[in-house]
């Protein structure tokens, strides 16, 4: 009769992996059956490579959505990964009996949209929190994480410990039974299955290593036909699987995923050095604490190590735990203060390590050239954020930018949009490098476009493009492709861009699409670049701005003039940074004619007004009669406060540098009716708290420096007056608020 071993095991565990590997030796099994899905089995060779460096993670995808994907991810403490090691160590069949990846990703596909893929171990995201919680608060523990972290984890002695654990889960599923999902009961039954396959094999001894929940399950076989019940008419799509490296950070519970641990990087420390006694792991963090100028001794390290050690004494406990270690790092190295352990959370508790896998690992083909490509260029990603700067007219810095404005192109955020000192116009480049391994499936994703990224860029941005049918968007993706140096997807970009432009009425969105085609111009210009067809684009566009602009800023409401407002600023800016005599005739010549309608929104004009005057186009005398009639008591109160607040948007430097319009804009606040000076209290308010800090101080201290007529009060050279009657209605609001009789 065929002897079964269920060992019953927690995912990512230093404790279940010296258990694992004692049991496995003492019981010698001749077949391991391991919780996985069967279409792994291909490739359990590479785990033996010498390239293969944990963490990695066994990515399962359906082909032709290659979204809907599941990871299985394996650390070197993982019980799972020291079995597949040791099958292969020993010579000994090893099978993945878990529900294959051609019925679980169908699962998935019903159960999700398919757009982020999840843990393949989703228990934890079925049942009520963590189950082991109940288990812990019977025992005096937080919560199910420490009880199992120093019941099984950091427990020395593993005699007798897989019959523990069923014991427990057995009580568990008894008291949680109604939470048990469907997905987990086919899960279960398939594995039963598995096993009962092999029983009829020649098979003396077979080790079944599986998540501790699942031990009651499969100890316990119902019928058979209860079990093909369960399993009729399953859900079924193609599959297929890889290797793909693995962080650290994706095996906490902060990924997002069901399957993970609060503190990978001290379960590394547990595995690693299961003798020491705590001086090796505070010596790291009082090494990491120094690097950041903290001044930490070899005191402060013997002293937290006996703060721990007898803390865990206090507290009835064998060794300190993580959380020990904590509280002792706190007060010896922190004094009381927690902060630092924020530091030492992200480097040590949670850690930075980034997996490896061979080259040799079937992969799609866009994955091996992007692969290739960072070899080559030498930008491996890493598992912590990499900031890395490019001088352009560097050959390699150049090849390094083409690369990464292309796998921006095709949505693989591996690095961030570059940051550039002076725009389009810098030979510099700032980017933020980082890997995550859902990456990896978009790449999958990206496949069906090319094989290689400048194939793949080409054909998914001009399928994009096909759809676009507003000038701001395909603007946008243009200047993205630019810098990617894809001269005949930019070639296509601007004849359909001059397709559309010249079949677009909507004077907005060629304001809108005004700053991009100006980045475009001003690109080429500093590259050497031709794009004469854009700049004559932008000019016939602002042409038609000129032409029928006005129209768009008459008769309108507060809201839609607070977004024209905004297209204004951004096109302003953008002309004025081009430069171009003709463009600025054009241009400006637009703003004149908000400025002199009647029927523009104040606070169009005001604005207007405002850039004229900053060109020096109008004169000080024209400024002030500008100011003296939207001032006039004549205006409705709302009209004057919206043109003051175009007028002086963001930027207050011009009320602080010219006392004549200081003057006139301060008694037209002051002569306000209480009523009025109310309604409009809003208005004022937002225009002033777009002011910078030091401007609003600075008009502050003017206000307290200045009466209505412009005469120097005296108040702010240390003069103080006080008003008395005033004063008399405050003081008993002050006295009730301050509790004084």
């Amino acid at each position: 009769m065929t002897d079964i071993h269920l060992l019953g095991i927690r995912h990512h565990g230093p404790g279940s992996c010296r258990n694992i590997l004692q049991e496995l030796e003492r019981i010698r099994p001749d077949l391991i059956l391991l919780e996985g899905p069967a279409e792994a089995e291909a490739l359990m060779p590479f785990v033996s490579y010498g390239q293969m460096k944990p963490p990695v993670a066994l990515l399962g995808y359906q082909p032709d959505v290659p979204q809907n994907a599941v990871f299985y991810p394996f650390a070197d403490f993982s019980p799972e990964w020291q079995a597949l090691r040791y099958a292969l160590r020993e010579n000994v069949t090893l099978r993945f009996f878990d529900l294959p990846l051609a019925h679980s990703l169908a699962f998935e596909a019903e159960r999700k949209d398919g757009n982020e893929p999840v843990e393949a171990d989703d228990e934890a995201i079925k049942q009520p929190g963590d189950p082991f919680d109940l288990l812990a608060e019977a025992a005096g523990y937080t919560d199910g994480e420490s009880w199992w972290n120093m019941n099984i984890e950091q427990r020395r002695d593993g005699s007798g410990i897989f019959e523990a654990v069923k014991e427990a889960v057995t009580a568990l599923r008894e008291a949680l039974s109604e939470h048990t999902s469907r997905r987990n009961l086919v899960r279960e039954a398939w594995m039963r299955r598995m096993i009962r396959a092999a029983q009829k094999e020649p098979f003396g001894c077979i080790a079944v290593i599986c998540g501790a929940w699942h031990v009651p399950a499969l100890e316990n076989m119902p019928k058979v036909k209860d079990d093909n019940e369960l399993l009729k008419g399953l859900p079924k799509v193609k599959a297929e699987c890889t290797w793909i490296p693995w962080t650290y950070d994706r095996l906490t519970f902060r990924s997002g995923y069901g399957a993970g641990i609060d503190s990978p990087g001290w379960y590394h420390y547990l595995w690693h050095h299961p003798e020491d006694d705590g001086t090796w792991w505070v010596s790291r963090i009082a090494a990491l604490l120094r690097k950041k100028d903290m001044d930490i001794s070899v005191a402060h390290v013997i002293e937290t190590v006996r703060l721990a050690q007898t803390t865990a004494a206090l507290r009835g406990l064998p060794a300190p735990t993580l959380e020990e270690y904590n509280e002792a790092v706190t007060t010896v190295m922190g004094f009381g203060d927690d902060m630092l352990l924020q530091l030492v959370r992200e480097s040590l508790i949670v850690g930075n390590c980034l997996g490896k896998v061979p080259e040799a690992v079937p992969k799609v083909p866009l994955l091996i050239d992007v692969e290739r490509q960072q070899k080559r260029l030498r930008v491996p990603f890493t598992a912590e954020i990499k900031e890395m700067t490019l001088d352009l007219r560097k050959e390699t810095d150049l090849e390094r930018s083409l690369f990464f404005h292309r796998l921006a192109l095709l949505d693989i955020d591996r690095s961030e949009e570059p940051e550039t000192a002076g725009g389009k116009g810098t030979f510099k480049e700032k980017w933020s490098l980082y890997h995550r391994p859902e990456q990896i499936v978009c790449i999958i994703e990206r496949a069906v476009w090319g094989n290689t990224v400048e194939e793949a860029v080409q054909k998914y941005v001009s399928d994009r493009m096909t759809g676009i049918t507003r000038i701001p968007e395909l603007t946008g993706l243009l200047d993205r492709v630019i810098p990617a140096n894809l001269p005949e997807l930019v070639e296509a970009m601007t004849i359909r861009l001059d397709r559309l432009s010249a079949a677009s009425t909507d004077i907005v969105e060629m304001m809108e699409a005004v700053p991009d085609l100006v980045n475009i111009v001003r690109y080429g210009d500093v590259r050497n670049l031709d794009f004469s067809k854009v700049g004559n684009m932008l000019r016939a566009m602002v042409a038609r701005i000129l032409a029928g602009g006005l129209l768009v800023c008459i008769n309108i409401d507060e809201e839609a003039a607070g977004e024209l407002l905004e297209h204004l600023s951004a096109t302003n800016y953008a002309v004025s940074t081009l430069d171009d005599e003709e463009l600025n005739g054009m241009w400006y010549g637009f703003v004149q004619q908000i400025r002199n309608s009647s029927g523009a929104h104040p606070l169009l004009s005001g604005y207007a007004a405002r850039i004229l005057y900053d060109k020096g186009r109008i004169s000080r005398e024209e400024m002030r009669d500008t100011l003296s009639f939207y001032s006039s008591v004549g205006n409705a109160p709302s009209d004057i406060a919206y043109w003051f607040e175009g007028f002086l948007r963001a930027s207050g430097s011009v009320l602080l540098l010219d006392d004549n319009l200081w003057q006139l804009v301060n008694g037209w606040l002051c002569g306000l009716s209480d009523a009025n000076f109310i309604e409009l209290l809003p208005v004022i308010r937002r225009t002033f708290s777009n002011f910078t800090t030091a401007e609003r101080r600075k008009l502050g201290e003017k206000a307290k420096g200045f009466e209505l007529n412009g005469t120097d009060t005296g108040i702010a050279s240390g003069e103080h007056s006080c008003n008395d009657g005033d004063a008399s209605k405050v003081i008993p609001l002050l006295g009730r608020l301050l509790g004084i009789g």
